[in-house]
């Protein structure tokens, strides 16, 4: 078994860094459904979790590759004890006082980390 998916390094790293991160609040949102005859949709639900996490800046080097917008936040958070897997397409983020959009979700090898550029 591989070191980097049999979970032992994703725990050490969880463990060194848990105490550095702060609780952070992803808000998942479920659209409501189309109802046929209708023409509505039914209100969609919001489920929200907690996570460890930390929001930064992006570098000067990564803002000139023009990934991202000066103004993007950087948002690391623990995969350890997170039951979902972040989502562009569903999730906000509560940090630091604002709400910010989820726009891409990446891991690192041993899935310890989610890095989420959010706007």
């Amino acid at each position: 078994m591989s070191l980097l998916n049999d979970g032992k390094l994703a725990k050490t790293i969880a463990s060194a860094l848990k105490n550095v991160m702060y609780p952070i609040t992803i808000a998942r949102t479920t659209p409501g459904e189309y109802i046929p005859g209708g023409g509505i949709e039914d209100e969609g639900t919001t489920t929200t979790y907690t996570a460890k996490g930390m929001v930064d800046s992006f570098s000067p080097t990564e803002l000139s590759l023009g990934l991202v917008q000066p103004t993007d936040r950087k948002v690391t958070l623990l995969a350890q004890g997170l039951p979902i897997t972040p989502d562009p397409m569903t999730d906000k983020i509560a940090a630091e006082g604002r709400e910010l959009t989820v726009i891409s979700v990446t891991s690192d090898p041993a899935k310890a980390t989610w890095e989420l550029v959010c706007r």
